[in-house]
């Protein structure tokens, strides 16, 4: 009986944890992105290329962001959706990492080169690419 009851509760906060999945519209990020897109291009605001990261479905969302080289880029955390190892971000291309907290969830770089670089969570379980274009 003990262990039917933890099954049923292991189950339950499960889909507590991945309930983006079952979201059928997500919410606009607070740069304009939706949620769950696979691939965005930052959009340039004031001069510095601006995307938010968040959590989709299982992985990070946008998977993929397209930049401009040249330009600054400001990688925005929400911190709201981002979870566990999911905040320990890295650019390993970049030599740059970064842990998202709710006082500090800002990444701000040069792209210096084109390419299409892999990013991801420091444990490698969340991954995508910065993908860098002229």
């Amino acid at each position: 009986m003990i262990k039917i009851l933890a099954g049923i509760i292991i189950v339950v906060l499960l889909l507590f944890f991945v309930k983006g999945i079952f979201q059928r519209e997500s919410p606009p990020s607070a740069t304009g992105n939706v949620i769950g897109e696979k691939s965005v291009t930052a959009e340039v605001k004031d001069g510095v290329q601006e995307v938010t990261l968040s959590w989709g479905k299982l992985n990070y969302s946008p998977e993929e962001i397209i930049v401009k080289e040249g330009i600054p880029l400001r990688i925005i955390g929400d911190t709201k959706r981002l979870k566990g190892c999911y905040r320990s971000f890295t650019i390993p291309a970049f030599k740059f990492t970064k842990i998202f907290t709710e006082g500090d969830n800002i990444i701000e770089f040069i792209p210096d080169r084109i390419g299409t670089f892999a990013f991801s969570c420091t444990m490698g379980m969340g991954k995508g690419t910065l993908k860098v274009v002229e």
